[in-house]
């Protein structure tokens, strides 16, 4: 009997499993990401003779490396009624609990069509209206007034922390040059907001009636920064629509998206104003967008480069310089 198999028979009870259609039996089927900052093993579990999964359990593929299911955990128990409101979805928490040195996280099973890069580029319009109608759906957690530090939190500190983890001068540059192309933003009055961090296949589904539904909130925060997913989520669209798979071509695919009379300025201007930001900040939400997104990888790598110290950093380098974030970083703060 496999772990997983085990934790939900240890806990059936507890978590009332049966009412997710999990008798006696079920089939679990194990995903297991290969990309380099995949932090965790991926379960679905599927009822007896059914052919779609009721259930997601995720387990950290380190021991001890747990803050990301226990992040997930909180922000489903956070968002379920908030965002089920406007027509859109998230997992359910079904139940977290510790398995040894493992956090092993249960939730609902989203269902539904692929948003995936052919879908996107069948109907981009009808992409972006659904997806511009989900981020506008997560709440705002602290007003502007309310949320003065948050430069030093949402954008000095994680860039700190991943130029200590690349230790190069190339990396600091960039940084230097970052916060001085964002400087209008530091004492600018933001809101905090809900925040997911990867709004892009395969964590995007689309039922019939055209609701999105959004899986994989390891890397969410509850103090987000205004038009980061948006951002996010519009560049995953013109990269689809453009086909852009290859490094030039998603380059090309933001120019066309977020240059000058770009596509995506519209919705993202419009998304701002919604939420009472002066739109004559967004070039610096999107530079902030990709300085932020890439800066993910410092928590993401920072065990890896503890348990290696000797080959650490070259390793975070690497992956710096393999990451398609990091390359938007660059692109964009080269070209101002």
């Amino acid at each position: 009997m496999s772990f997983v198999e085990q934790f939900l028979r240890d806990h059936y009870d507890e978590f009332a499993l049966d009412r997710y259609g999990l008798g006696k039996r079920w089939e679990t089927l194990l995903l297991t990401p290969r990309f380099a900052t995949s932090r965790h093993v991926v379960a679905l579990v599927f009822p007896s003779r059914e052919r779609e999964p009721a259930l997601v359990v995720k387990v950290p593929r380190q021991p001890g490396d747990n803050s990301g299911v226990r992040r997930e955990a909180a922000m489903l128990d956070q968002l379920s009624a908030a965002v089920d409101s406007s027509g859109g979805g998230v997992p359910r928490l079904v139940g977290i609990r510790d398995a040894g040195p493992f956090t092993v996280l249960v939730e609902t099973a989203l269902t539904g069509m692929p948003l995936d890069p052919r879908t996107v580029a069948a109907d981009l319009p009808s992409a972006v209206a659904t997806g511009t109608e989900f981020v506008a759906s997560l709440p705002c957690t602290h007003a502007a007034t309310d949320n003065a530090d948050w430069y030093q939190r949402a954008v000095a500190a994680p860039l700190a922390a991943l130029e200590d983890l690349a230790g190069d001068a190339p990396t600091r540059e960039l940084v230097e040059h970052t916060h001085q192309l964002l400087a209008p933003l530091r004492h600018a009055q933001l809101p905090a907001v809900i925040e997911h961090g990867d709004l892009s296949h395969p964590n995007l589904l689309i039922k019939p009636g055209g609701a999105l539904q959004v899986m994989d909130w390891e890397r969410s925060l509850t103090d987000g920064v205004p038009g980061h997913d948006l951002v996010f989520y519009l560049q995953y669209l013109s990269e689809s629509s453009e086909q852009a798979f290859a490094r030039e071509a998603q380059l090309a695919a933001f120019d066309k998206a977020f240059g000058q009379g770009g596509w995506a300025l519209d919705p993202l201007s419009r998304h701002l104003s919604m939420r009472g930001v002066d739109q004559s900040l967004l070039p610096q939400l999107v530079i902030a967008t990709w300085a932020r997104s890439t800066a993910t990888l410092a928590d993401r790598l920072a065990q890896e480069a503890e348990a290696d110290p000797l080959q650490g950093n070259g390793k975070v380098r690497a992956t710096l310089q393999a990451d398609r974030d990091f390359w938007l970083w660059r692109h964009v703060v080269e070209a101002v």
